[in-house]
């Protein structure tokens, strides 16, 4: 488990200096000058998970940003008193 995250850190590392663009052939091509054996698959699968927690966080900090304004109540209007009819 220890050498998959070191992968997967090899990975992220690896798109941040090719850019998230980059192809999974690019980044395996990149790796495999440092000695690092990955698939493409595994690229492919690094690089969905870390744009996925992105949204999240970014879907996270607007709910935050949303939840700093107060609520107000709405004011109790008076209403007119109902008039009450004689037969």
């Amino acid at each position: 488990m220890k050498e998959r995250r070191s992968r997967k850190k090899a990975i992220q590392a690896a798109l941040r200096q090719l850019g998230w663009q980059a192809s999974a052939k690019d980044v395996v091509a990149h790796l495999a000058r440092y000695g690092i054996n990955v698939s493409e698959g595994l690229v492919s699968k690094v690089k969905i998970e870390s744009l996925k927690r992105s949204d999240e966080v970014k879907r996270h900090e607007e709910k935050l940003k949303g939840a700093d304004k107060r609520r107000r109540r709405p004011m109790n209007q008076k209403k007119p008193q109902q008039r009450t009819y004689r037969r």
